[in-house]
């Protein structure tokens, strides 16, 4: 029996448009042609791991990334992140003039950073005058809150610091690593900023993990030997926006049911 994918339910507190008359219509409209618009994007569409990814806990969702393993939860909401996509560029621009503004490159824009030959990432900002990694999140006011309360998690901790190995790659002084929660809603004057001190070694232990991931996968083959799966075990990471998350699931060559 084929398994059916897995669609993300609407957030708590959203309502489906309407579905009958010009309004439902329209509606219909803009969902499908954002939707469609997202699918194509460049970042949707990428296949490599990039400096984000490296630090995700859950290995199995890495595993089949890696393997770029067919999707069954394709069908994810895209307008957070084309909200993010959007306020980046926005900050490429501001940042830009705000170098021709001080006459002198302080900020470095948009980096794109090679750090490995399996790694290649474009890193937001680099402030010279600092030393400092600034990497943008935008997020809701919920998430805002968790993370001024708790730090910013091992993933977003990792992807700091792996594009600060990559700015020491590229001869910059690297001192710091930043990362900047910018609301989604609200104002800007709300905003919260995690800092701490570069240290090359937590981008070299995620690189090596996502390595010795890689090499598991070569010797297992999963493709050939569905029950090596098992070998990659699953954590907490956000499962309903995995592309291979699906619940109930017992064949993992499908589709995974998260953690168990």
């Amino acid at each position: 029996m084929t398994a059916l994918a897995f669609q993300q339910p609407p957030a708590a507190g959203q309502f489906a448009p309407p579905l009958d008359g010009l309004a439902g219509q329209i509606a219909t409209s803009v969902i499908d042609t954002v939707k469609r618009a997202a699918a194509g994007a460049a970042r949707s569409m990428q296949v490599a791991l990039g400096p984000s990814e490296y630090g995700i806990p859950c290995t199995r969702r890495l595993a089949y990334k890696l393997l770029d393993w067919p999707q069954v939860n394709a069908d994810t909401d895209p307008w957070a992140s084309i909200i993010g996509t959007a306020v980046h560029a926005w900050m490429e621009q501001t940042y830009s003039a705000e170098n021709r503004r001080l006459g002198y490159e302080r900020y470095l824009i948009e980096r794109t950073l090679q750090i490995t030959p399996n790694l290649r990432g474009h890193s937001d900002l680099f402030d010279r005058d600092h030393g400092v990694v600034i990497d943008w999140k935008v997020v809701g006011l919920d998430q805002l809150k968790k993370y001024r309360a708790n730090g910013p998690g091992e993933q977003y901790r990792k992807q700091g610091h792996i594009y600060g190995l990559g700015q020491q790659l590229a001869g910059e002084r690297v001192e710091h690593v930043a990362i900047v929660f910018l609301p989604r809603g609200g104002q800007i004057s709300g905003l919260h900023v995690w800092t701490e001190p570069y240290d090359h070694t937590i981008a070299l232990d995620a690189i090596r993990r996502v390595d010795t991931i890689r090499s598991l996968l070569l010797h297992a083959d999963p493709e050939a030997n569905p029950q090596a799966w098992q070998l990659f075990p699953t954590a907490e990471a956000h499962c309903t926006y995995c592309p291979n998350y699906l619940p109930g699931s017992t064949d993992l060559t499908v589709g995974c049911p998260g953690p168990q």
